[in-house]
């Protein structure tokens, strides 16, 4: 397999996933501090001085804490939306960068980036299709619904990472305020389990075999819980997991390389 997805973290508390084709590296989000980041690197086999871009799919501080040192000591370009890019400059001083309008492909360390709109409450939140010549990888977290943009942007991907954020009991009757509880329940929030197990039903028709369930609450979920609700909906479906689908999540907080795909 020429392409290579390893989730370092992906939660409200930070999130950074790595994504190599062909033996060349690229990160999507760097929400989590370098020395994490260079943990789950080196963990995975690769060095921050081999990775050649940073894709940033929005200002939210649990995706762009350390972007900009990241960028600026290591030499590494950092690619967004235009409106995201000028956010993100003024929350981190990040110097440079590059920017793109809409959903124009481009082509980053040897393989195609195809950025989509997902639904969130950002200036302008994009997930990212990436490509080698054979094979295609999807991520759309922090999405308060499965769009039709995003249902599009999954079709026919082998791999795909898709939110999983929470239990809606535990969120019902856990300790957050209710304008939060509104938030994340929103068509701009974040995608419970039951909703991304039928997205995932959905994305299966396609020929998908391979999932990542990412963007885990720690107070309104479990990584039990999450893989229950997906796993339960295929198997009613009449497959296996683990022979016919293949299902990871995403760690909280530490790096994973155990949960390449």
């Amino acid at each position: 397999m020429s392409l290579r997805v390893v989730p370092l973290s992906s939660s409200s508390a930070g999130n950074s996933v790595l994504v190599t084709g062909n033996g060349r590296s690229i990160l999507i989000d760097c929400g989590i501090p370098v020395s994490r980041l260079k943990k789950g690197l080196e963990q995975a086999g690769v060095a921050l001085t081999d990775i050649e871009g940073i894709l940033v799919t929005h200002e939210h501080d649990d995706h762009i804490r350390s972007a900009a040192v990241v960028s600026e000591n290591y030499a590494i370009p950092v690619y967004t939306e235009e409106r995201t890019m000028a956010k993100l400059k003024r929350r981190t001083g990040l110097p440079g960068g590059f920017y793109f309008s809409g959903a124009r492909p481009f082509s980053l360390a040897g393989m195609e980036i195809i950025p989509f709109p997902t639904p969130h409450d950002a200036v302008f939140p994009v997930g990212y299709t990436v490509c080698t010549a054979t094979e295609k990888f999807t991520l759309a977290t922090d999405i308060g619904w499965f769009s039709p943009a995003v249902t599009e942007a999954m079709r026919g991907a082998d791999i795909v990472m898709i939110e999983s954020n929470h239990d809606v009991d535990m969120l019902l009757n856990g300790r957050y305020p209710q304008y939060l509880k509104q938030r994340i329940l929103s068509r701009s929030g974040h995608l419970s389990n039951a909703s991304c197990a039928e997205a995932v039903m959905e994305i299966m028709d396609s020929g998908t075999r391979k999932f990542i369930l990412g963007h885990l609450s720690e107070h309104n979920n479990t990584m039990t819980l999450a893989y229950e609700a997906t796993a339960e909906a295929i198997r009613k479906r009449g497959a296996e997991t683990g022979r016919d689908v293949v299902i990871t999540v995403a760690p909280y907080r530490e790096a994973g390389g155990e949960q390449a795909v």
